[in-house]
């Protein structure tokens, strides 16, 4: 079935499966920007747990979007005069940023998100096929993730963050698009890979997930009663 959470006074909705996944930096950027939201949560049943046969709900819940595209998550603006619907996870957050103003403040921020929204989908991609990969090949997967693909993105992720010398944010003088999705995916390897970050092991990203969490409307979305903790991932994937 599908679970709506509703927001007073609303102007936006976000469709995606109810996880954290590719839908949590779009959920803590509107957070941020104190924007009122509404949710589509799809593949759940009637408590709120999530069904084992997910695909159900968005081959019913796709044909109401107008959209060329169909995917999820989606996005549905209707704050203006004409509504604007659109996908995919990259296109949503680049939408929201520009319209909120976390894009950057010069053409060199912008370039500099660009490169790192870049970096982390990379990086995120290596974690899918880790995580997605089921059976008895799922050892080999996860082990090629934590020896290679980790300490390629992470160390890079580090080195950028220590040279900046500033821990709060990633790109320019203020918070920026491509932190709330670096946040979800550091925060996503500190729990798969234990040790990964931390105090004295890449101390810099270890600070920066410290002090995102510390952010006033991040600390008050993740203390609301409809906040996803887990599960990150699909139930049809090895680690959840």
């Amino acid at each position: 079935m599908v679970q709506r959470i509703e927001q007073a006074g609303a102007e936006f909705e976000l469709g995606y499966w109810a996880i954290r996944g590719l839908g949590q930096p779009i959920r803590f950027l509107l957070a941020h920007a104190e924007v009122a939201f509404s949710e589509v949560r799809l593949g759940v049943n009637q408590d709120g747990s999530i069904i084992a046969d997910e695909s159900r709900d968005w081959a019913t819940h796709k044909g109401t979007l107008s959209v060329p595209f169909p995917n999820l998550p989606y996005l549905i603006d209707s704050s203006g005069p004409a509504e604007v619907q659109l996908t995919q996870s990259n296109a949503v957050m680049r939408y929201l940023a520009r319209r909120f103003g976390y894009y950057g403040d010069t053409a060199s921020d912008q370039i500099c998100i660009d490169v790192l929204q870049d970096e982390a989908y990379d990086l995120r991609n290596s974690i899918v096929k880790a995580v997605y990969t089921l059976g008895a090949e799922y050892e080999a997967a996860f082990d090629e993730l934590t020896s290679t693909a980790v300490p390629r993105y992470l160390d890079g992720f580090e080195s950028y963050l220590s040279n900046r010398g500033i821990h709060t944010h990633f790109v320019g003088t203020r918070i920026s698009l491509v932190d709330f999705i670096l946040y979800e995916l550091i925060w996503q390897v500190s729990i798969m890979v234990p040790g990964s970050v931390t105090d004295t092991h890449r101390p810099s990203l270890r600070r920066f997930i410290e002090e995102f969490a510390k952010i006033p409307q991040i600390a008050a979305y993740m203390a609301r009663s409809d906040y996803i903790d887990r599960p990150i991932n699909s139930v049809s994937a090895s680690f959840t």
